[in-house]
């Protein structure tokens, strides 16, 4: 597998808020770490991961996927909730 340093990427690792979405509980080490960042920086969705945010002062504990997407220009990350099965 190569390592472009998201020279095909649409998102480059710089562009994104990284202290923003730490504020909430996303961060960069650990998907780095699970092997997600460059998925992300691709602009594709990530595996199912367990997430534990910070919205809005409230604790969220929720199994999503993430995707950066654009909004006016710049990089937004998504994230889109599973639904436990019963």
């Amino acid at each position: 597998m190569e390592n472009n340093n998201g020279n095909n990427a649409p998102f480059k690792a710089e562009d994104v808020n990284w202290e923003e979405l730490a504020g909430i509980g996303i961060l960069k080490d650990e998907l780095e770490m699970s092997g997600e960042l460059e998925t992300l920086l691709s602009g594709k969705k990530t595996k199912v991961m367990s997430l534990s945010l910070v919205l809005l002062g409230v604790d969220v504990v929720m199994d999503a996927t993430l995707q950066l997407i654009r909004k006016d220009g710049e990089p937004l990350m998504e994230i889109l909730g599973v639904k436990p099965v019963a």
